[in-house]
């Protein structure tokens, strides 16, 4: 494994001749913010940060501050800000106490999908640690937030001198963005942010190079590949997070192998889904082509994937994967991945663009010439491919056909009414289960999805931080309407930056994924998923004067036709944030769609 070394810019100085110009810490990391390229801080002011925020008044335009209303959604923000450009992270900052403590699942939902901001939160004065003032966590530790938070964050960072910054700051941004990325927090006090240091500021990595794989190993990869007559491509985000939809497509057009992505995070549009040997995901809510194809493969090359219980069925035998007698080949940037849920054949630690490189290279050593991008079509392996994938379409277009306001015909509608360069994000719940399956995603960095923590709330925020990294983009949002019960005060942050998002909340009066779980696990027994009264009375909220409340715009739609003419009016450019309400399906079982494999869920039911 070769790991190009870490190129940093030249000294940076900024607009101070440092070190003759006192900096206060918060000035000082205002000034690294600027410097690194960084142009977003999310936030609320609290006494724990207000130094750091007050700073950022004499920054703008260059950093600009959102003044969110809810420090998880701002994490979010950040989150989404970065899986939409994945070059530029974005920053948090929140107070000390309860408001740093609400960031824990915007933290933990970037890390388990392999996204990254940088949280910067207030902390109490270091010559009180210890002493349980205010909003200090110390019955066990003194300022024990730092403590609970670092299972949530690839590092965390205490500052405890004023002379720590320049090294912090520098690790924080390296940390944030190389290898497998993933959130980094700095705690820092509220003394050191308004003491002053003559320190120079620290070196800003701009170029962190990739990890190349060992090219024996990948030439044993290579010779397993040819050799093989039912090849099956996984991948997962890695590839997306390494920009390798170039070389992905080189190298499945090579095999004539499909391609099928797995549930977890922004793996959609890693290999372009509208490419004849896509075929969608495997896993309990996948496709049937999928499934069937990785159970027939006798060499499965992954890449950049977690093989996570939804693309594994749970790991149930003949259901999604036999692995083995199947050949596993795993791909990954980091190699506690590899081998670690079935066993691997072949083992490549590397980021999926240097890996699919150079497996490239000796597949063509090993044919001798180049072959045609076209030539796998008429091999029996594409043939049964293009039978299972037309078998399965039709039978998704029946299942549109009979629930017309059903969530997987409004994937449809949305899909032909909004631009293919357009971004959208899904929150947990049916949203992400069905957009996930039936989405076609053409583009890498276009679909945000909290699949790997599955976190509700996330898709609203989500697509507000990827509008402000990509104002050229149209950006969509869609909500159960439950999530957006959670996330709708972030309306008031869209309209107060007059930005043109489109929500649509699919509405369909609860939580229906788990009241459709109840049906099935728990003999119909159903507690606290309908929004319903004593009386047995629909309760849903007016979801219009919630959205004019904050100065928002508003379409209802019932019916396929309307849904079509909201999307289309609610995505035109200066119409400002617009929430599109869409009354959905909600009868049990056409509520949701089909599930083709297997999801393992101890009940009552099935007496476990």
């Amino acid at each position: 494994m070769i790991l190009k070394g870490l190129v940093v810019a030249s000294h940076i100085t900024g607009d101070f001749d440092l070190p003759n110009v006192e900096l206060t810490g918060a000035k000082y990391i205002a000034e690294y913010l600027k410097k690194s390229g960084m142009r977003h801080v999310f936030g609320i002011p609290g006494h724990g940060n207000a130094a750091i925020i007050d700073e950022l008044i004499d920054y703008a335009p260059d950093l600009e501050f959102v003044p969110i209303k809810h420090e998880q959604w701002g994490g979010h923000m950040a989150d989404g800000y970065f899986r939409a450009n994945r070059k530029i992270p974005a920053v948090v900052t929140t107070s000390v106490g309860p408001g740093a403590t609400n960031l824990s699942t915007a933290l933990a939902t970037a890390y388990v999908d392999s996204s990254t901001f940088i949280a910067l939160t207030g902390e109490i004065q270091t010559y009180l640690f210890g002493m349980g003032i205010f909003q200090e966590i110390e019955r066990q530790n003194a300022v024990d937030y730092i403590n609970a938070m670092r299972h949530f964050c690839k590092r965390t960072f205490l500052v405890s001198s004023i002379k720590q910054l320049p090294r912090v700051l520098s690790n924080a941004y390296r940390d944030a963005l190389s290898g497998r990325p993933g959130p980094v927090l700095i705690d820092f006090p509220m003394e050191i942010q308004v003491e002053k240091t003559r320190a120079e500021l620290p070196e800003v990595p701009v170029d962190l190079g990739r990890i190349y794989p060992d090219p024996d190993i990948v030439a044993k990869a290579a010779k397993l590949l040819q050799s093989s007559h039912r090849p099956l491509i996984l991948i997962g985000g890695g590839v997306v997070m390494s920009d390798a939809q170039d070389e992905l497509i080189k190298v499945a057009e090579f095999l004539g192998a499909p391609v099928a992505s797995s549930f977890r995070g922004d793996a959609k549009g890693g290999f372009p889904e509208d490419h004849d040997l896509y075929v969608f995901s495997p896993g309990n809510v996948g496709s049937l082509v999928a499934n069937k194809l990785a159970l027939e493969a006798d060499v499965i090359l992954a890449i950049g994937v977690t093989f996570s219980d939804e693309t594994t069925s749970s790991y149930a035998p003949n259901v999604t994967f036999n692995i083995p007698p199947t050949k596993l080949i795993h791909m990954d940037i980091d190699p506690h991945e590899i081998g670690k849920n079935y066993p691997t054949e072949i083992g490549i630690n590397s980021d999926a663009k240097s890996g699919l490189s150079v497996l490239l290279e000796h597949l063509n050593k090993l044919a001798g010439h180049p072959k045609s991008s076209t030539s796998y079509l008429n091999t029996p392996h594409y043939k049964r491919m293009r039978e299972l994938k037309d078998a399965w379409l039709k039978e998704i277009e029946e299942l549109r056909v009979t629930t017309p306001m059903g969530i997987p015909n409004a994937v449809k509608i949305s899909r032909e009414v909004i631009p293919q360069s357009a971004i959208i994000s899904v929150s947990a719940g049916l949203p992400q289960e069905i957009f996930s399956q039936l989405w076609v995603a053409s583009e890498p960095r276009t679909f945000l999805s909290s699949g790997g923590y599955s976190t509700m709330g996330f898709a609203f925020p989500a697509i507000i931080g990827a509008k402000l990294a990509r104002p050229d983009r149209v950006c969509v949002a869609f909500e159960g309407d439950g999530s957006f019960l959670m996330n709708n005060s972030e309306l008031l942050t869209a309209v107060q930056l007059k930005l043109d998002v489109v929500v649509v909340v699919l509405n369909n009066f609860g939580w229906i994924s788990i009241r459709d779980l109840q049906m099935r696990n728990f003999a119909g027994r159903i507690i606290g998923t309908d929004f319903k009264d004593k009386d047995g009375k629909i309760r849903t909220p007016n979801f219009q004067r919630i959205a004019e409340a904050f100065g928002a715009g508003y379409f209802r739609a019932e019916d396929p036709s309307a849904l079509t003419k909201s999307i289309a009016t609610a995505i035109k450019p200066g119409t400002g944030p617009v929430v599109v309400e869409a009354v959905i399906e909600n009868r049990f079982p056409y509520a949701g769609s089909k599930s083709y494999g297997f999801w393992d869920l101890p009940s009552r039911a099935k007496g476990s």
